[in-house]
């Protein structure tokens, strides 16, 4: 008599819980993904800083007319910025609120505007 391990049934699954798990990291960050523009009192719409994230973890930061490309991703339900110069922003997600804590402890709060 051969007695066949019951490991093979996890193997047959695994490919099955990668793809699960594929799909909820892609759909967390379909909900974040948007434009989010600055909020303060002290800030005109037109002047206001806005950060775009893209679906694909792509970004921008754009303020004063210019733009700076970054990444994103979300880790252990907090926003993760990787700038181009190797440093990383992390922001706290609520709803459709960003907020985000800057070198030199400047704290900046965005709300999704789409």
């Amino acid at each position: 008599m051969i007695i066949k391990p019951h490991s093979n049934f996890h193997y047959r699954r695994l490919p099955l819980f990668l793809l699960l798990i594929l799909l909820a990291a892609c759909g967390s960050k379909d909900k974040v993904a948007g434009n989010y523009q600055e909020e303060g009192k002290d800030v005109p719409s037109q002047a206001a800083t806005v950060i775009e994230l893209k679906a694909n973890g792509d970004g921008a930061w754009k303020s004063g007319g210019e733009e700076i490309p970054f990444s994103w991703h979300i880790k252990g339900g907090e926003l993760r910025i990787n700038t181009k110069g190797g440093g990383v922003i992390v922001g706290d997600l609520e709803k459709d609120t960003i907020h985000l804590i800057l070198p030199g402890n400047k704290k900046m709060t965005f709300r999704k505007i789409r």
